[in-house]
């Protein structure tokens, strides 16, 4: 389990410098656009399109950052309620469920993608498959994550108890 979990961690790096170059492309294209806009006077299409595509995908590939961290917004009244035990066993019942989640939406956004596959962005003509594609991609990691963090309350809970871990 802890080599899956470094697995996961270093597949997280990899995603963060992913998401990281994506962003500072996003802030360089928009910063072009305002540019060519107001200042030439002679706006480009595409690099707005491109923004939104990029947007989206730092969204997904985030999420899933966020996911491993356990970031996400939560509704956490229940977890003010109850015990340290049974937040922790809350916390890993939170997970399988969030886990599972993201694999339908991996199995539906990989569904989706298909589905559009002869479709092509209005101002760039390539397949909007591509862009679709930042759903199951996304939730892939996600579902990735996901397994790391059960895997992680299984170690906690092993060494807690007692037992060895391998």
């Amino acid at each position: 389990m802890l080599q899956y979990i470094t697995a996961v961690d270093y597949l997280n790096k990899a995603v963060k410098y992913v998401a990281s170059a994506m962003l500072v492309a996003l802030a360089v294209l928009v910063f072009f656009q305002v540019v060519t806009r107001f200042v030439i006077n002679f706006p480009l299409a595409w690099s707005e399109e491109i923004s939104r595509y990029l947007m989206i995908y730092i969204v997904f590939l985030g999420s899933a950052l966020a996911v491993r961290n356990r970031e996400h917004i939560a509704i956490d009244f229940l977890f003010d309620l109850v015990s340290a035990a049974t937040k922790k066993k809350l916390q890993f019942i939170v997970s399988i469920i969030s886990t599972a989640f993201f694999i339908i939406l991996c199995y539906y956004g990989t569904v989706l993608t298909f589905t559009v596959i002869g479709q092509v962005t209005p101002t760039l003509q390539f397949s909007i498959a591509w862009v679709y594609a930042a759903v199951p991609v996304g939730s892939l990691i996600m579902a990735l994550n996901g397994i790391a963090n059960i895997c992680r309350y299984m170690v906690d809970y092993e060494n807690a108890a007692g037992g060895e871990t391998k």
